[in-house]
């Protein structure tokens, strides 16, 4: 074990100058910003306890002490235990990969080639490229020298709420020859959190860094807790529970593909008005958005009283409750892309009819879905490769996702509408509660109309992880649905919306808890129509085909040939250069760059599939304790990447073919097999083991 300071010092150094002055000027230097934040604050409530010595052993927190005993010896007693049982972020198989029939194929073929090596027993963690340690707790800093002399990650992020212990920090630790040591071995230091930064808000910023330098390595990651404060262990607890939400990846191709289809089929096929992100009149109307929580039950008189004084906006299978309970929307908004969903909507077609609503997608859903109503707008949602290649000159609105309830609020606050009354959309469930109202279409004793791979025991699995409720307390909440009440409240404060949450499920930041019955209403009533034919009148129509006169499809086609042939030769350079998986994912975020006008279609349609593979390759190929057998790996890896990836980019430039044509797109289009002489064959690899 390493001594835990090395590179540390006393106050005094050659020249006159003092460490902690040399420290102030490296942080002046590198971390402006922070250094912005120690310059402006207040009165320290903590002060340094040095030794006999001089040197600092120990943080008063005025009344009690940061450390239980001598700082240094109590922190390589830590470091000691870290080392026999560190606390590691890991998984015991490759489901967090994205995993589709695309990267399916490539995992089978990988099993079976490691399988036949004899390679049946890998480690339980990564053994290389691990991207990040999260460090709790910064305190006197004297942890981490030895974490950063031992490279013990890509990136080491120190999670720190209390920002003056940097400060005293700056008399221990040489941080100049810290960033150095870190900068010779390509780590990269983050420092986050600071006053009455809460655990959600630091487990926020991780995400942000995350999502800044890539999730494939979050495999393997270590959780290093410093000393114990209530803000650090549940900024801890949180992270356990949100890091999964970035093993979803974006999208994957098969995916991506059908939704490109339906989207040219519904431009091709219906009339319709866009919602663009563009101005729009204010409106002095509130709007009703109705999810189907299980909270909607209490609230369908309420959703009934104020009818008339309301546009009401169901989404999803929220619609089939209302119309069961003679409420009937204005707006009905939908996301999916999947054949359930016409099934579903046909059902309340038969029964209730759908008259004089008005259906509100996404572009990309299943065109038959159109047919069921007389009027339509459309709106493009940000992260999908429809709302990038077919967009059109139109921008996708933004928040819209991930959930139908978040394309409602984010259609109502593009639309003008200032008030916004949430109800049902509880994004949660009480404990031992329902998960949806009684009567959603899930209750249903035949209902079997899922897709594939749901169930009702799908959905209720989902529900594992603990968030504040609305009006107090707590309720259990899922990934997706945990994300959509965040993404709730962004919306909000980008569009300056006044969201009132009316649902007895998850607390959602800058939206008001009120109780339906404490609603009070006074715009006039008989304003309904009004309103939306002036809404209508301010959309864009366009009849069948025209919006693809404004689309350059057959650019994205010619970057099809582009790409190809940049992925072919990327591909060579891999084999002749890299050593594993972190260096070939910088290669490939390189090659990414370099093909974001020629080759875009291609990586905005199977880019989601592209980069999961990687994280496929990875979680196997890090595992590989022998170097050689990495090596041969990294190869195997290479020969099936190339593979599937030549063969998706094949099957976007047929199904740009079939758009620029006019025609209809082939059915079996990202199923059918790959063309003979595509595939490069792979070469011996010129690189040293």
């Amino acid at each position: 074990m390493a001594e835990p300071m090395p590179g540390a010092g006393g106050d005094d150094v050659p020249g006159g100058d003092t460490l902690y002055d040399r420290n102030v000027a490296v942080w002046r230097a590198r971390r402006p910003e922070h250094w912005a934040l120690l310059e402006a604050q207040g009165v320290r409530v903590s002060s340094r306890v040095d030794g006999p010595d001089g040197r600092p052993v120990n943080i008063d927190l005025g009344g009690t002490r940061l450390y239980p005993s001598d700082g240094p010896a109590w922190t390589a007693e830590q470091l000691r235990q870290f080392d026999g049982s560190p606390d590691r972020l890991g998984f015991s198989d490759p489901s967090h990969c994205n995993l589709s029939p695309v990267s399916k194929r490539v995992l089978f073929e990988l099993g079976h080639a490691l399988k036949d090596r004899g390679l049946r027993r890998l480690a339980p963690y990564p053994v290389v490229d691990v991207g990040y340690a999260f460090v709790f707790g910064l305190g006197l800093g004297l942890h981490l020298p030895d974490l950063v002399a031992r490279a013990i990650a890509r990136h080491i992020v120190i999670i720190e709420p209390v920002p003056e212990f940097i400060l005293h920090s700056m008399h221990v630790l040489d941080w100049a020859d810290l960033f150095r040591q870190a900068d010779a071995q390509g780590l990269e230091i983050h420092f986050l959190g600071g006053p009455g930064h809460g655990p959600e808000r630091m487990v926020a910023e991780i995400e942000a860094v995350i999502r800044a330098r890539g999730a494939t390595f979050i495999d393997g990651s270590y959780a290093y807790i410093h000393y114990y404060s209530w803000e650090l262990g549940q900024t801890r607890k949180l992270l356990n529970e949100k890091i999964k939400t970035f093993f979803i990846s974006s999208g994957f191709f098969e995916d991506e593909i059908l939704m490109m289809k339906n989207a040219y089929g519904n431009f091709r096929r219906w009339p319709f008005h866009l919602v663009d992100r563009r101005p729009y009149l204010e409106q002095a109307m509130p709007m009703f958005v109705v999810g189907s929580g299980p909270s909607l039950d209490q609230d369908l008189a309420v959703i009934r009283k104020w009818r008339d004084r309301a546009l009401v906006f169901s989404c999803g299978t929220s619609l089939g409750i209302l119309l069961k309970n003679g409420i009937r929307p204005d707006l009905h908004v939908e996301n999916e892309n999947t054949a359930p969903l016409v099934d579903n909507l046909k059902a309340f077609d038969a029964e209730y009819g759908l008259k004089g609503i008005t259906l509100v997608a996404s572009a990309t859903v299943v065109p038959e879905l159109s047919a069921l109503f007389d009027d339509v707008w459309y709106f493009f949602r940000a992260p999908l490769s429809s709302s990038q290649i077919m967009h059109g000159n139109t921008e996708p609105l933004p928040f819209a996702d991930p959930l139908v309830a978040n394309a409602a609020a984010a259609v109502a606050g593009t639309l003008g509408f200032g008030t916004v009354y949430l109800f049902g959309v509880d994004c949660g469930m009480l404990k031992d509660g329902d998960h949806h109202a009684r009567d959603a279409v899930y209750y249903q004793e035949d209902y079997d109309n899922y897709v594939e791979g749901e169930s009702l025991e799908f959905i209720e699995r989902g529900f594992d992880r603990e968030v504040p409720g609305n009006f107090g307390g707590t309720v259990m909440t899922s990934w997706s649905l945990d994300l959509s009440r965040r993404t709730l409240t962004a919306l909000a404060g980008f569009r300056r919306l006044t969201l009132i949450n009316c649902g007895h499920g998850a607390r959602i930041d800058g939206a008001r808890p009120m109780a339906g019955a404490a609603i009070r209403l006074t715009n006039p009533e008989g304003q309904r129509q009004a309103v939306m034919e002036r809404l209508q009148a301010q959309l864009k129509f366009f009849e069948p085909g025209a919006f693809l006169e404004r689309v350059d499809l057959q650019g994205a086609l010619d970057g099809c040939d582009t790409f190809i042939t940049g992925f072919t030769d990327m591909i060579a350079q891999a084999r002749a250069e890299d050593r594993g998986f972190w260096e070939l994912e910088k290669r490939l975020e390189a090659f990414w760059e370099d093909q974001v006008n020629g080759g875009r279609a291609v990586l905005r349609i199977a880019g989601g599939s592209i980069t999961s593979m990687v994280r496929l390759g990875a979680f196997f190929g890090t595992r590989v304790e022998d170097p050689d057998e990495r090596a041969w790996f990294l190869d195997l890896f290479l020969d099936h990447y190339a593979e599937a990836c030549l063969w998706m980019a094949d099957e976007v430039r047929t199904l740009l073919a079939a758009m620029v044509a006019g025609e209809a797109v082939p059915e079996d289009i990202g199923k059918r097999p790959a063309p003979e002489g595509l595939m490069p064959a792979g070469e011996p690899t010129t690189r040293e083991a």
